[in-house]
């Protein structure tokens, strides 16, 4: 019995396999196959009893054509072979109109059962899913017929809206990445300035600040206007940080040198931490680099390190092996071990500080633009405590570079 189970199942799977046109052949001659069939043998049973009991009662009979005919009074017979006659009768006559009707009835019901009700359900609960949002599922059905092909058309259909969701859902969350970086490297900027109009503000109305000082001051603040007014131009132009361009351009040593002993000293003083830069790097020297990005590193560096500070923070400049290396110490807590591995990714804040204000972006950004501008960021504990965040620039020239 094993090979015809085995058998049964070969042809049920090239039925089910089959396509919808042939399948549906299929059913219509094996319907009618068993329809011609069943009417034969009802025809055959009918006629069989019909002259069972018509022969209870006959005393003779002529054949004609292999044919009995029997000569019975109607009248003669028992009320109940009479019925049955009846029945008989109208069983032989309309056998064939009920035998169509019911297999043209059972040919579809087989063929929907078999060929279209799973398929269909497959796809209806998918597309109910999916109006619900919920993609989370899989489309299958194992069949190489039409309803197969359908369903795998629409689980590839899933799988591209999923992957378009999921596009959709990094860009919205790279937009408020970005958009946290814009709002978090404006404060730097922004706390100079608001220094320097302190400063005017104090010492200006008393006639207490010279006009060279006054002027310097000025100078400082056009600087600042200008690096926001450029910040912003480039955040407008871009779709994500990675999407920063690292323009390089030769500037010597006292250039960024410069840069950031302005911009220490702007912040020195701020929540009574003193800061102290020491730049050993020969003046003279011409580095390959993209100034803003530089400072923009250099800037939220160190307002990380202000945040944690108790008195003095560190800076230190030098150029080594074609890169310019910013170290940025501070005599704080340092990072805790969850820190050292999670500060450089987006929105990370400690335990401690999750009710501060700040976004947990700022080392992310220079993480990025460190790696933009071929460089690296790194983060470490002092062995005599608080924290060291060191980040690299490559300022060799572009064509150095390829070589």
């Amino acid at each position: 019995m094993g090979w015809l189970k085995r058998k049964k199942n070969k042809w049920k799977k090239k039925l089910m396999d089959a396509s919808l046109k042939k399948a549906l052949a299929a059913y219509i001659v094996l319907g009618a196959a068993g329809t011609f069939l069943t009417i034969m043998i009802l025809q055959f049973i009918c006629q069989s009893a019909d002259n069972v009991i018509w022969g209870k009662y006959a005393s003779e009979y002529a054949v004609s054509n292999l044919r009995a005919f029997y000569y019975v009074m109607w009248e003669s017979m028992a009320q109940g072979d009479r019925v049955v006659i009846q029945i008989l009768d109208f069983v032989e006559s309309w056998s064939p109109v009920l035998c169509i009707i019911a297999g043209v009835a059972l040919v579809s019901v087989l063929y929907y059962r078999d060929k279209l009700k799973t398929p269909l359900q497959i796809l209806t609960d998918s597309a109910a899913r999916i109006g619900c949002s919920d993609l989370n599922f899989q489309c299958e059905y194992h069949s190489e017929d039409e309803m197969g092909k359908l369903c795998e058309s629409f689980e590839k259909m899933r799988k591209n809206l999923l992957e378009n969701h999921q596009k959709m859902w990094n860009m919205m969350e790279e937009q408020k990445r970005l958009n946290h970086a814009f709002a978090h490297d404006l404060r730097t900027p922004l706390t100079v300035l608001h220094g320097y109009i302190d400063l005017l503000s104090k010492y200006h109305p008393q006639g207490n600040i010279s006009e060279e000082k006054l002027l310097e001051t000025l100078s400082m603040m056009d600087k600042q206007v200008i690096r926001l007014k450029r910040f912003g131009d480039t955040m407008q132009s871009v779709g994500t940080l990675e999407e920063r361009m690292v323009e390089k351009k030769p500037v010597t040593a006292a250039d960024i040198t410069g840069d950031m002993k302005e911009m220490t000293a702007a912040l020195d003083g701020s929540g009574g931490v003193h800061i102290w830069m020491d730049s050993r790097m020969p003046q003279t020297k011409e580095l390959y680099l993209d100034e803003a990005i530089v400072c923009e590193v250099a800037e939220n560096i160190l307002s990380n390190s202000l945040r944690y500070a108790k008195e003095w923070v560190q800076v230190v400049m030098e150029e080594v092996g074609g890169f310019l290396e910013i170290y940025v110490q501070d005599d704080g807590p340092g990072f805790s071990e969850e820190g050292l591995k999670m500060a450089a990714k987006p929105y990370y804040k400690d335990k401690e500080e999750e009710s501060q204000e700040h976004f947990g972006i700022g080392l992310y950004i220079c993480y990025v633009l460190c790696g933009k501008h071929g460089g690296t960021l790194a983060i470490h504990n002092s062995v005599n405590g608080g924290a060291i965040i060191s980040a690299s620039f490559q300022v060799r020239p572009e064509e150095e570079e390829i070589r």
